[in-house]
């Protein structure tokens, strides 16, 4: 059962006006997941402006460790976000700093680093109850029950998981890539507790909203736990042949089964 696609908060800062046409062509080309070709655009941005206040170059380096993320780059990701760390008048505990805090938070859960990630997770949480942007706080939060799923502490994972549906819900409506995500999320805390009717609720909404393989291929394990074999064959023919592997965080079913699990970044 795969779970998890860690989430990073980049997308909802903000830049100026004299990005506008920026922003517009690199969204259009994230959209396409035309990463190379969007990071291309923000280096060449960056390099390009001589005189750029801080918040446009915060927001082009934040842009280019979102798409080194995408791509799996880690390395490349870390690079670009120290160098966001340098930018100048970088508030100390504005919005800004949160937004940092979590997706540094992000890029430890992927390397496996489980101690900074709740770390940096849980300081982005706490500092950014009364000001981070909803959106900011349930990326956050869903990749804190990320890590909180791997130490085994699944009410606490519940908790912060469950905060990130209804945040995401309440902020980009009920049919938002994210949400889809954190259905997904739920569904796989469900599996761990053996709540294998809810896990089924969880991606039905999930598959409502899109034709996941990640959704697909979690169901298929579901039905398999509920004795419903012919429906998880069905399901796992929906799957694409030779598709690019989901990346996964926990083998859930070692988990499942008590012992230990290896934790992936592919």
């Amino acid at each position: 059962m795969r779970i998890f696609c860690v989430l990073l908060a980049f997308w909802t800062a903000t830049a100026s006006n004299r990005l506008r046409d920026v922003r517009e062509r690199g969204a259009a080309l994230e959209s396409e997941k035309r990463w190379e070709e969007a990071a291309e655009l923000y280096r060449s941005t960056l390099q390009g402006t001589e005189s750029m206040d801080a918040a446009d170059r915060l927001w082009l380096l934040m842009s280019l460790a979102a798409m080194a993320f995408e791509r799996q780059d880690y390395t490349q990701t870390e690079v670009w976000l120290r160098q966001a760390e340098q930018v100048e008048g970088l508030e100390e505990n504005g919005r800004e700093r949160v937004r940092l805090l979590g997706n540094w938070g992000a890029l430890h859960l992927v390397q496996g680093k489980l101690t900074a990630a709740e770390r940096e997770l849980s300081r982005s949480v706490q500092l950014g109850e009364k000001i981070a942007a909803p959106e900011d706080r349930a990326a956050a939060l869903h990749n804190l029950a990320a890590v909180e799923m791997h130490l085994g502490r699944l009410s606490e994972a519940a908790r912060h998981q469950t905060e990130a549906l209804d945040l995401w819900r309440k902020a980009l409506g009920e049919r938002h890539f994210y949400v889809m995500k954190a259905w997904i999320g739920l569904s796989s805390l469900q599996g761990l507790r053996g709540d294998w009717p809810g896990a089924e609720g969880s991606l039905k909404h999930a598959l409502a909203i899109g034709d996941s393989q990640e959704a697909l291929a979690n169901y298929a394990v579901v039905l398999d736990k509920l004795k419903r074999h012919k429906e998880a064959k069905a399901i796992r023919a929906r799957l694409r042949p030779g598709a690019a592997p989901i990346r996964t965080l926990v083998d859930v079913k070692a988990l499942a089964n008590g012992g230990n699990f290896a934790i992936r970044s592919k």
